[in-house]
């Protein structure tokens, strides 16, 4: 199985630098132009499957990537996650290392806590690896669960912090499984 995690394009709290997790922020017109950009590319791939969260920035830039050329089955394990109190907070004003932390697992101002997440994601990830064990498959999300499926299937960072690990916008990552 090949699959393609690709985090969704610019929305206007990316670019303000607020903490979004489950809040349904649309897509800013540079995020949508930018996935357009990237089509052409995640058209080569030959992907089979697609999965998306069912927020609207990830569906959206799911929409866009595969233009229509392809259903889009969405996932309610991929959404993003929830960030309780911090949602629209600017990020350098929230302290939220411990809450990456996987063994201290901190449970504060209405966090999902990171292992409740992480079960989350990995179900997901367990499901696909059985359900499409042959094929390409494509998955738009957001930079919390993309850090999750990294770690699980990269096993980095060594020291469990996943604050450690950063994913752009409109990346695609390939991992073999």
């Amino acid at each position: 199985m090949n699959l393609y995690v690709v985090r969704h394009g610019e929305t206007i709290w990316n670019k303000e630098g607020r903490v979004q997790g489950i809040s349904d922020i649309p897509l800013t017109d540079k995020g949508k132009k930018e996935a357009e950009q990237l089509q052409k590319l995640v058209s080569s791939l030959n992907i089979d499957i697609v999965i998306s969260s069912p927020l609207s920035r990830a569906l959206d830039t799911a929409k866009i990537l595969v233009n229509s050329k392809l259903p889009i089955n969405i996932d309610d394990r991929i959404k993003e996650r929830n960030w309780g109190f911090n949602e629209g907070a600017k990020i350098d004003e929230v302290d939220s290392w411990d809450c990456w932390d996987i063994v201290l697992n901190t449970k504060v101002q209405n966090i999902e806590c990171i292992q409740d997440f992480m079960y989350r994601v990995s179900d997901f990830l367990e499901d696909i690896k059985i359900k499409y064990k042959n094929k390409n498959v494509l998955v738009v999300t957001h930079s919390a669960v993309s850090r999750v499926i990294h770690y699980m299937l990269e096993k980095i960072p060594e020291d469990f912090n996943l604050s450690r690990i950063s994913i752009p916008n409109l990346r695609i990552i390939e991992y073999k499984l």
